[in-house]
């Protein structure tokens, strides 16, 4: 009797428990209803918000002075907002010309943080500004607020010379229109700067080919362009954690590329400067130098892949970083500490390839002079060309391996790593690899016209090529 007793109490209190439960689940959604079909009401501390859609904004805020994209009465543009989107756009979404305000933004918030939405344009000093305040929330459905510049006659170019800034928090920059917008005509701008926190800055295959400066800044969003070809007096792109993605980027200037954690991919470009840390560069040509000195004491744990460098390439105080090269027209001046170097095609006379842990690779070009190939820890590989003038190869406690020529000419000095005069040099670690030969220091090939230093303090193995 006890134990059904017990049963049906417990089975009680589960019933009870439950219905408790399913009234407050339907208190819940009938506040949520109420709160939904009557935004801006305060119920128990929370609100809804729900956005009015778009407004096209034809006259200042302040003056009501009338705003025309036809006969432009600014000389530049300055947007300022949160979360919202920016586009600059020629095409059909809008039938009219001119600023839209779009604020489709749903959702809920704490009533002592509850906001209205807001915008101001006025116009500056011959400076069109424009300005959002989007609403707070903790909950958001959407959060589709947009600033949009529209230009929908095909025939009109109100901003070609002209200047826009663009600064956001969160919403993505779309220059040239979205991708899913209707028919698109390109656009012409003479001045592009962009400063977002976590947006990212998409340049469509319609935004302009040329600008007279483009600065596009980003701490954790992607850089993409997807113009084939684009040109700047004074080219900027700089993200944190984001991408960068280009196919040709030119300047008669250096173009500045920095990236803290992201992928640089880019086709062709000319010279740039460029900050790397932990960064992953892949980039086919450089019609110019590659300047890696700005990222001095900074530049770590990157892997730089660049195809040809029709120029000099400069990295001198990389960390953990590898770089593999193919040819470099200039010289190559690249200092890593625990990174590998690779170069597949040649490198050029006053070039200096140093890696404190990590091996290199390389091929000496044809009648090159003064050029360096030193590691502390890893191993060497060096294709020498048939006619050279000086090469000192320092390798102290990895194996070098040497492609040579049968009928090279030159003359071999041999010596211990850190040692700068010819010594006592035992040969027990040289493969020279070609009988009937014994070993002298120095040794003589040919003519001797050529000079190689090696100090090496482990295995130098002679790999001979055969005369084309």
């Amino acid at each position: 009797m006890a134990k059904e007793k017990s049963d049906k109490v417990r089975k009680g209190f589960f019933f009870y428990f439950g219905f408790f439960l399913l009234i407050i689940v339907a208190v819940v959604l009938i506040i949520f209803v109420v709160m939904m079909f009557m935004p801006g009401t305060s119920i128990l501390g929370l609100e809804y918000f729900a956005g009015e859609g778009a407004q096209r904004i034809m006259t200042t805020t302040d003056t009501k002075s009338e705003i025309s994209f036809e006969q432009p009465n600014f000389s530049s543009v300055e947007i300022n907002c949160g979360y919202a989107d920016v586009l600059v756009q020629k095409n059909n979404d809008y039938q009219f010309d001119g600023i839209y305000i779009v604020n489709n933004a749903r959702g809920f918030v704490t009533t002592a943080k509850a906001n209205d939405f807001a915008y101001s344009v006025a116009l500056e000093n011959d400076v069109l500004k424009i300005s959002v305040t989007e609403q707070n929330g903790f909950l958001y459905f959407s959060k589709d607020v947009k600033i949009v510049l529209q230009i929908s006659n095909e025939n009109l170019n109100p901003f070609a010379d002209k200047s826009i800034t663009i600064k956001n928090s969160d919403g993505n920059i779309y220059i040239g229109g979205h991708v899913n917008a209707g028919y698109t005509h390109d656009i012409e701008l003479e001045n592009l700067t962009v400063k977002s926190t976590n947006g990212d800055i998409l340049l469509s295959a319609h935004s302009p080919n040329s600008y007279a400066n483009l600065n596009l800044q980003t701490d954790s969003g992607e850089i993409s362009i997807s113009k084939t070809d684009v040109s700047a007096d004074n080219m900027i792109l700089q993200t944190g954690s984001g991408n960068i993605t280009a196919g040709n980027l030119s300047s008669p200037n250096l173009i500045t590329l920095n990236s803290n954690k992201g992928k640089i991919t880019i086709n062709q470009i000319s010279g740039f400067s460029s900050q790397c840390t932990d960064a992953y560069m892949n980039i086919g040509t450089v019609n110019g130098n590659a300047d890696f000195t700005a990222s001095a004491e900074s530049f770590s744990s990157s892997v730089i892949n660049i195809n040809q460098i029709n120029g000099n390439i400069t990295a001198d105080d990389a960390h953990n970083s590898t770089f593999n090269l193919g040819t470099v027209a200039g010289t190559a001046f690249v200092h890593t500490s625990t990174g590998a170097i690779n170069i597949t095609g040649s490198i050029q006379s006053y070039s200096n390839l140093y890696s404190k842990s990590g091996n290199i690779t390389a091929t000496i070009a044809q009648n090159a002079s003064n050029v360096s190939v030193t590691t502390e820890k890893g191993n060497i590989q060096v294709t020498l060309p048939r006619d050279f003038v000086a090469l000192t190869i320092e390798n102290q406690t990895g194996e070098t391996n040497l492609n040579v020529f049968k009928d090279v000419n030159c003359s071999i000095s041999f010596n211990y790593y850190g040692e700068e005069q010819t010594q006592e040099f035992a040969f027990n670690n040289v493969n020279l690899n070609l009988p009937d030969v014994t070993p002298t220091n120095p040794m003589v090939l040919g003519s001797g016209e050529s000079n190689l230093t090696l100090r090496c303090n482990k295995t130098i193995n002679f790999n001979w090529l055969e005369s084309a």
